[in-house]
């Protein structure tokens, strides 16, 4: 185990063991937890680039 995994039990890795009724209800926590957020972090871009979206500002279209 490295050390990016010491926060999870040796139970959270083991996925294989997990029945496919375990796997979806634990799949449908995460999916729920994770839209649960969707308001408080609308504007922020999820793999770090951005800490949030910029304005859209109103103009003329840009052509292509």
């Amino acid at each position: 185990m490295g050390p990016r995994d010491e926060f999870l039990s040796e139970e959270d890795l083991d996925l294989r063991n997990l029945t496919d009724e375990e796997l979806i209800a634990y799949w449908n926590l995460w999916l729920h937890q994770a839209q649960a957020t969707n308001d408080l972090d609308e504007h922020t871009y999820s793999h770090g680039v951005f800490e949030t979206a910029p304005p859209l500002l109103p103009g003329p279209p840009r052509e292509p």
